[in-house]
C-alpha cells in the first residue's frame, strides 16, 4: 500500500483528481442509517428466495445504511481464490480421499459467490463480503431495487453480450488513492433511491456485483430465471440441499 505521503501528493496536481474528493474519508453530512434500523427475516420476492433485509423503521432517501459495518467487510483477494479454486478442484476430481475437502470448501464457494461482489481491481477476479446483517439484501427484479447506484440497468433491458463500463469494478491507471482506500471502495457507497416505509423489503441490483465480463452473460442469465422462478440462487440452492 502507498505511503499517506505519496497520496498528500498526488492530490495536491492542479487538476485534483476526482478519487481524492470521492474517497479520502466519508462525508460528515452523509445521511447515516445504524444497523438498528433494518432486519433480516424470509424474504418476499419469491418461493425460492431465502433471507432478505427489511427496513425496521421509515428510511429517507439518499441515507447509506450501516457505514460503521461496511468497512468491516470480508476480503478475498486474488490469491485466496485461487487456493480455494484449486483445493476444491483437486477434492472434486478425487472420489476418494478428496471427498472432505471438497464438502469443506462448498460451503465456503457458496459463500464468497453467492454474498459476496465481484471485482476486478486487482487485475484479477476478487470478492468482498458484507460482515452484517446488509449481505441479505436481495436483488429487485426489473428495476424494482430501491437502494444502491441509480444506474437504470436491470436484467431484462440489458445487453447480454455487452457489460456496460458502469458496472464492472475493473482497475484502472495507477491511483495511490484507490490502493490506500480498496476496501472502503469496494463496501461503501450504496444509497437509498427512495424512501422506504416500515416493513418494506430492501432491494439492491445484482447487475452491479457482477464485476467479472467473462462472467456476465451467465450471471445475467442466472437473475434473469431467478426473476421468472425458473431457478433458484446459488444460497438457496445451497440450503435446499443441505438443511
Amino acid at each position: 500500500v502507498p505511503p499517506k505521503a505519496i497520496e498528500t501528493t498526488y492530490c495536491r496536481k492542479e487538476d485534483t483528481p476526482w478519487e481524492c474528493d470521492e474517497y479520502l474519508g466519508i462525508d460528515p453530512e452523509l445521511m447515516r442509517i445504524p444497523i438498528s434500523h433494518v432486519e433480516a427475516r424470509k424474504s418476499t420476492v419469491g418461493e425460492y428466495a431465502g433471507r432478505g433485509l427489511f427496513a425496521s423503521q421509515d428510511i429517507p432517501k439518499d441515507a447509506m445504511i450501516d457505514i460503521n459495518g461496511s468497512v468491516k467487510a470480508f476480503h478475498v483477494p486474488p490469491s485466496t481464490g485461487f487456493v480455494i479454486t484449486k483445493l476444491y478442484d483437486w477434492g472434486n476430481g478425487n472420489s476418494d480421499e478428496g471427498t472432505f475437502v471438497k464438502e469443506g470448501l462448498s460451503c465456503v464457494r457458496t459463500f464468497v459467490e453467492g454474498y459476496g461482489y465481484c471485482a476486478t481491481l486487482l487485475g484479477k477476479k476478487h470478492y468482498t463480503i458484507d460482515s452484517g446483517i446488509t449481505t441479505f439484501c436481495n436483488h429487485g427484479c426489473n428495476g424494482t431495487y430501491n437502494y444502491g447506484d441509480d444506474n437504470n440497468f436491470t436484467e431484462l433491458n440489458i445487453d447480454l453480450d455487452y457489460a456496460p463500463e458502469a458496472l464492472l469494478n475493473k482497475a484502472s491507471v495507477f491511483s495511490p488513492v484507490f490502493e490506500r482506500h480498496l476496501r472502503q471502495i469496494l463496501a461503501v457507497g450504496d444509497y437509498t433511491l427512495r424512501d422506504i416505509r416500515q416493513g418494506e423489503e430492501i432491494l439492491c441490483n445484482y447487475l452491479s456485483f457482477s464485476g467479472d465480463p467473462d462472467y456476465w452473460e451467465e450471471d445475467v442469465t442466472g437473475l434473469r430465471g431467478q426473476c421468472a422462478g425458473d431457478t433458484m440462487g446459488q444460497i438457496s440452492e445451497y440450503d435446499s440441499e443441505h438443511w
